[in-house]
């Protein structure tokens, strides 16, 4: 009750309204006061502008250093999404591509994440908590100063100074949290606050805060946002069992079709993690072909069948091979073996791995095998068990 108060007063406060980007044109302009890098004397002689995709970093666009200047011209997306200028060998210059003339103040090669970006709203917001976030550590450390200065006498033995270190800290912590929650009401509407809430207050709440109190605080456009849906499955992946709403995934199709988990809401989904070279999943076919007999005649049932292969053709082959087809059957895959994000999700750690997941994407059961896979569908089908 206390936690709903604090958010609900601090929502009070007045909101600033920011839109999302537009599609519309972007110009990026930086300078360096100093253009060598890091570790070498070497010049920065080429600056990238790249986005993260699906956990990998994609280059979109280069440009040349001249008299330690540099400019990217484009399109910017349909949404207002982090970026990176790289090419450093210390790090990157972060900034949200949207429309408009996005400035890099003068900044050191050498430590480019100290960069400070402004010219835009989003980036103009997000200069401006980075400055909220540099006072609160300024008053974190003067604190923390303070206390040892006031205690020096027993600042070196842990067991007596360790009590007066944890109040403080405990209270920096709350006051960083105060400061971050009451920033982020305030741009309710701006997708900076998806970030802050990602990188620096779903660490310092338990995931039912941050999804009933955090989340639910921000504007229902930005449901829609690719960082909301990482914070989602994050937290859906923190609390994976029985009853909960499995995380969300994106995959590709032997085919090249993109299909996201759930697309195939309103379908009671079996949730297959397989590999061609994995044995024991291969002796699990013969139950699955013998559930998908049992569900002709029903549209309600799925086995989404989901590859930790790295190699396309040990995938598609294994499927051709196997006669693993049918309409009811189908099979997605990113080729990142182990590294896949949606067994990261599911916290897949061995093959084969299932999830029973019911109409509404909430988790029914996990780790079904053979006959007891067989019966427990069969059941579903037949309209013995419900779980919707």
């Amino acid at each position: 009750m206390m936690k709903r108060n604090i958010l609900f007063l601090i929502l009070l406060l007045p909101l600033t309204l920011v839109g999302q980007g537009k599609g519309g044109k972007f110009t990026i302009q930086g300078t360096m006061t100093i253009d060598s890098l890091r570790n070498t004397a070497a010049k920065v002689g080429m600056v990238y502008l790249s986005h993260e995709v699906d956990g990998e970093t994609i280059v979109v666009d280069s440009a040349k250093v001249k008299n330690k200047r540099f400019t990217f011209k484009g399109t910017a997306p349909a949404m207002t999404e982090a970026y990176t200028i790289t090419g450093f060998d210390n790090g990157a210059v972060s900034l949200f591509l949207e429309p408009g003339n996005i400035i890099v103040d003068a900044f050191d090669a050498r430590f480019p994440v100290g960069a400070r970006v402004r010219g835009t709203e989003s980036n103009d917001i997000y200069a401006a908590y980075q400055k909220l976030n540099d006072k609160v550590s300024e008053n974190a450390r003067v604190a923390m100063k303070k206390l040892m200065d006031e205690h020096a006498d027993i600042v070196d033995i842990p067991a007596e100074f360790m009590p007066y270190q944890t109040a403080v800290f405990n209270a920096n912590t709350l006051a960083y949290k105060i400061a971050a929650m009451k920033f982020v009401a305030q741009h309710y509407q701006s997708p900076v606050s998806l970030y802050i809430i990602r990188y620096g207050l779903m660490h310092v709440f338990v995931p039912k805060f941050v999804e009933r109190e955090l989340l639910r605080a921000l504007d229902p456009s930005l449901k829609s946002h690719p960082m909301y849906r990482e914070i989602m499955n994050m937290l859906r992946s923190s609390t994976l069992k029985v009853g909960n709403e499995g995380p969300d995934f994106t995959a590709v199709t032997p085919d090249g079709k993109t299909m996201n988990l759930s697309d195939l809401k309103g379908k009671y989904v079996l949730l297959d993690f397989w590999a061609s070279w994995c044995g024991p999943c291969r002796r699990e076919f013969p139950f699955m072909k013998q559930v998908l007999k049992l569900s002709e005649g029903h549209d309600n049932f799925v086995i989404l069948s989901y590859s930790i292969d790295s190699k396309k053709p040990e995938w598609t082959e294994c499927i051709e091979k196997n006669e693993l087809t049918h309409p009811h059957w189908l099979h997605v895959s990113t080729l990142k073996g182990w590294n896949s994000d949606a067994a990261k999700l599911y916290k897949v750690e061995a093959v084969p791995r299932t999830v029973l997941l019911n109409p509404k994407g909430q988790i029914v059961a996990f780790d079904l095998r053979g006959e007891e896979m067989v019966n427990k569908i069969k059941n579903i089908l037949e309209g013995v068990e419900t779980y919707e």
